[in-house]
């Protein structure tokens, strides 16, 4: 039983390490950009100043003239689940 726990958990660890640190970001980009354009009006100039990935999720920071919004997105479950991004 602790071998099949200690494989299971290097198994969720590797797939969150792929899906969330290896894996394309355009379009988990897009999910956060569209998220920020909710706060900040996407018509003004604008533009993406920081990204931070791991394996739990990533970090984004937009930036307009006035104003700054940091998202978090990550997983519903963390390991499965529709993306989400909010606002920190």
């Amino acid at each position: 039983m602790r071998y099949i726990l200690a494989v299971l958990l290097v198994v969720v660890t590797s797939w969150m390490a792929y899906d969330n640190v290896l894996s394309d970001e355009a379009p988990i980009q897009k999910l956060a950009e569209d998220a920020a354009c909710k706060v900040q009006k996407c018509t003004e100039k604008h533009g993406m100043i920081r990204m931070a990935r791991n394996p739990i999720g990533q970090s984004f920071d937009y930036a307009w003239k006035d104003k700054t919004v940091t998202l978090w997105c990550h997983r519903e479950f963390y390991v499965v689940g529709t993306r989400t991004c909010t606002v920190e």
